[in-house]
């Protein structure tokens, strides 16, 4: 396996074509993270939507850059809406992040993570214990890019890695802040063809804005505020300051 390594320009040459596109990202995402999701979108220059009911959600993916599906509060409705999701990935070549919220916990989780698995080339990002419950049906996925998220994030993705080394402990104590990471890199998948740079690029973004949040902020309340306002600030000499270590 091979380490890759991105500078800040390649970063920042993938969010510019993010702003430039603006590419819309139809979400089925956690309720809790609906609107910091959203915020964080706009913030990277994406155009957010939310929809989850079972009857509109293909023609919704349809025009869109790429899919997010985020089980973290699962229902009835959206269970049923997820194969509609799936279908609009495989027929429409759309890119779909899948964020296997606590799959470990519920038999439900597991049987619809395995349908998603199904999907060849998705994009599949969790933590350290979401990911080791799925180790089989993640071994076992064609094309699947790994994005395991904790103090580092590592992505993986056939014989190529990235590890990225930033981000701040306030980003766990923000409800969402993690979900709305899949969201960023289903955005940078909708303009990079190479979901492991897409991935990269979004989590190093994602990261120093969450360094730079938390030395402007009083605690999570206000990081949550200044997290949106540094990630909508991010340029190439921000990320070439902070990537310099």
């Amino acid at each position: 396996m091979t380490s890759g390594r991105l500078d800040a320009r390649s970063v920042a040459a993938v969010l510019a074509r993010v702003s430039e596109s603006r590419p819309r990202v139809q979400c089925l995402t956690n309720t809790v993270a609906q609107n910091i999701t959203a915020n964080m979108l706009l913030a990277f220059g994406a155009i957010p939507s939310m929809a989850i009911h079972v009857d509109e959600v293909a023609a919704m993916a349809e025009g869109a850059g790429a899919i997010l599906i985020n089980i973290g509060t699962i229902n009835a409705e959206s269970e049923l809406a997820i194969p509609k999701l799936l279908e609009a990935a495989r027929d429409r070549g759309k890119p779909l992040v899948f964020d296997p919220v606590f799959v470990e916990l519920s038999p439900l989780r597991r049987h619809i993570a395995r349908q998603v698995l199904r999907l060849r080339n998705l994009v599949v990002r969790g933590n350290a214990t979401e990911m080791a419950a799925l180790a089989g049906e993640l071994d076992a996925a064609e094309g699947v890019t790994r994005v395991t998220t904790g103090k580092v994030d590592r992505i993986e993705r056939g014989q190529s890695h990235f590890a990225i080394h930033h981000g701040h402990p306030l980003m766990t104590r923000v409800t969402g802040v993690g979900c709305a990471a899949g969201a960023l890199i289903a955005a940078c998948c909708a303009v990079e063809p190479d979901p492991a740079v897409a991935a990269a690029a979004a989590l190093t973004a994602y990261g120093i804005a969450g360094e730079i949040a938390a030395k402007r902020s009083r605690g999570p309340g206000s990081f949550a505020v200044e997290l949106i306002d540094a990630l909508a600030g991010i340029d190439e000499a921000t990320l070439a300051q902070h990537m310099a270590g």
